[in-house]
């Protein structure tokens, strides 16, 4: 059994928990559920991965498609058996009935077309599931624990090159001078680009671009900068820059009595930034007129209309 949600696995276990709502609603063991990541080609366009609304929204949608199927099967089932679709059972595939005739999901599989629309199948009650709400092994956790490819990271296209860019240890500094010789001499070395303050090597491997932009960072002196300021006087720093101010409204306070005192107070809190905590990583291909995109992201397919389709 193979499911195409349109959400996104970002960690939070999204595959697994759909996984189990699909299996509970077919009557199939877990590991007959196969999950397919999201695709602009072939996913449904299921918006945004945000909001904690995953199992909520996907899940719902995938419960009622799997109620859907086996309905199909079952009335299948029923005219090949010649039985009932109330007297018919399901476990893990194997569909039984009366006097011990017998059926599969895979035996019907060649006459079921699924390409249709949904007739409106009701859904197993909470009572009658076995997986959805109970905790099982997730599905991407053996992969990354025995270092298997699953990332985009891990991705490895014919052709591919692997960059470095060489940053300065302070904000602001300019390069004055490179010495390449060192970076040069690492083997799988393709090319050292800069353009003024930017600087980075190209190589046929990852290590080799790590080894050469080591050696780069050596040879690189930088013009001095004035340093960070000191965290614990944020505050006082952003109040010193200088500032455009633009008045935006102003409102006249209704209280014409006398005041009996003014009460001052300032509050600051830490600098914050909305920001990943992981690394990020995506790849672009273009193939004649089309490009291929592999992305991590929570948005790959749009929340209104459906993009065109990409291979």
């Amino acid at each position: 059994m193979v499911v195409s949600p349109g959400k996104v696995e970002i960690g939070q276990g999204i595959v697994t928990a759909l996984a189990q709502i699909a299996a509970d609603e077919l009557d199939l063991e877990l590991g007959r559920v196969r999950m397919v990541r999201a695709s602009t080609a072939g996913s449904p366009n299921e918006g945004v991965t945000s909001g904690s609304l995953s199992v909520q929204q996907s899940g719902r949608a995938v419960r009622h498609v799997c109620a859907e199927v086996r309905q199909i099967f079952l009335s299948l089932a029923a005219d090949r058996l010649g039985v009932a679709i109330d007297a018919l059972a399901i476990s893990d595939g194997e569909i039984s009935g009366p006097g011990n005739v017998r059926t599969s999901y895979w035996e019907l599989a060649g006459e079921v077309s699924l390409d249709r629309q949904a007739a409106g199948a009701t859904p197993k009650s909470s009572a009658q599931r076995a997986l959805a709400g109970s905790s099982v092994q997730r599905l991407d956790i053996p992969d990354k624990v025995f270092a298997q490819p699953r990332f985009i990271h891990d991705s490895a296209l014919p052709g591919m090159l692997h960059g470095r860019v060489l940053r300065p240890e302070m904000p602001g500094a300019k390069l004055i001078e490179l010495n390449e010789d060192g970076a040069r001499g690492i083997a799988g070395l393709v090319a050292i680009v800069r353009d003024g303050n930017f600087a980075g090597v190209v190589s046929q491997s990852e290590d080799g671009a790590e080894a050469a932009l080591k050696a780069l960072r050596r040879g690189a002196r930088w013009s001095l900068r004035e340093p960070l300021p000191d965290e614990n006087e944020l505050a006082q720093w952003l109040k010193s820059q200088p500032v455009e101010s633009t008045v935006i409204d102003k409102k006249a306070t209704p209280y014409t009595g006398t005041k009996s005192r003014t009460l001052r107070r300032q509050y600051t809190r830490p600098y914050i930034a909305h920001a990943s905590i992981a690394p990020s990583c995506a790849m672009a291909q273009w193939s004649g007129d089309r490009v291929h995109i592999w992305t991590h992201s929570q948005g790959c397919l749009s929340a209104q209309d459906r993009p065109r389709p990409r291979p």
